[in-house]
């Protein structure tokens, strides 16, 4: 069914299928692509595709691009799902710059570049998406708090999200105080990821740089993917990434200290803690199996906690200026 799809919706042979993480893929003659489901509505993608086509013209290596079916429609319903199709780019010399190097470069180059697309506008907006995801969980903890019989994870919820809650609030004040995001100027904006990590580029094999899917753009201070991409290395426990990481990526240039600050706040604000509580809350009941993957998942974030704010509070200690001396990381947190 899906190399009848791929034929009949676009002309294309399927001569081999590939898994590219999380999404399908294949192979015709010598060209790769790759599917993702339209999951955003038409403004969003314009506006990511006209990013997508600066940056190339920029000089930023690797960028897919969208491919229109046989009557020249973005969206295409592939196996049931209405889907965009992306083309990789040709082979390219790998021998290049590095991933760190790349994300400056295309930080550099997005500067600037403001959405009229309210959803892809993140800049300036920490605080009060931080403060409305919080509040959210308050509601739950209140909801889970109340029954009268409670599952392991509800347990584990209760007893947990105390230390959470004082983190998130520590990000908070750290984001308004050191961060100053209401003092940010509106020039200092630019093209990042809306969850970047080392290996977020695709690769469909050994002979090409990473590739970069424009529907993973959005417009944010560079804190933000550089934030994400240490929040990952430290949860890994990776510090040569991390050390690779920010040396690329500030080769030629410094941090200013505002930058430091406001990469602090998010390592701080603990969102893949936030995130597994939305997920398993709102499909509560509708798979048991989940249920028992969340929990595992509950577990190795625990169990990382520790070793993670360590590797959080020896960055940005040695990063942050003497004065802020950042004297509340060492306080004892226990749960």
């Amino acid at each position: 069914m899906f190399e009848k799809n791929i034929y009949d919706q676009y002309g294309l042979y399927c001569d081999e299928k590939y898994q590219f993480g999380q999404y399908e893929g294949f192979r015709s003659g010598d060209r790769f692509y790759v599917l993702m489901p339209s999951l955003r509505r038409h403004d969003h993608l314009w506006v990511q595709l006209e990013w997508a086509k600066r940056l190339k013209a920029m000089g930023v290596p690797q960028i897919a691009e969208l491919v229109t079916d046989l009557d020249g429609n973005v969206v295409t319903r592939v196996d049931g799902v209405q889907q965009l199709l992306f083309q990789l780019p040709e082979e390219e010399d790998r021998s290049g710059s590095s991933e760190g190097e790349t994300l400056a470069m295309m930080h550099e180059s997005g500067v600037g570049w403001v959405p009229e697309v309210n959803d892809l506008q993140l800049y300036g907006r920490w605080l009060a998406f931080w403060e409305t995801r919080i509040e959210q969980l308050e509601a739950y903890h209140r909801t889970v708090d109340q029954r009268l019989q409670k599952t392991a994870f509800d347990q584990q919820f209760l007893y947990t999200f105390p230390y959470y809650l004082g983190r998130a609030e520590t990000a908070m004040q750290w984001l308004v105080e050191e961060g100053r995001e209401h003092t940010l100027p509106p020039y200092l904006g630019t093209v990042n990821h809306t969850r970047f990590k080392p290996g977020a580029w695709m690769v469909a094999d050994e002979n090409r740089t990473q590739v970069k899917l424009p529907l993973s753009f959005v417009y944010d201070h560079p804190a933000r993917d550089v934030g994400e991409c240490l929040r990952h290395c430290y949860e890994q426990d990776d510090l040569n990434l991390a050390t690779e990481f920010l040396e690329s990526y500030t080769r030629g240039q410094s941090f200013q200290p505002q930058m430091w600050a406001l990469v602090g706040a998010r390592l701080l604000f603990p969102l893949t803690y936030v995130e597994l509580m939305e997920e398993h809350y709102l499909n509560e009941g509708t798979n048991e199996s989940r249920a028992e993957v969340d929990e595992a998942q509950f577990e190795q974030l625990l169990e990382r906690e520790e070793r993670y704010m360590k590797r959080t509070s020896r960055c940005l200690l040695d990063a942050l200026p003497s004065a802020s001396e950042g004297h509340w990381f060492m306080r004892a947190r226990t749960f």
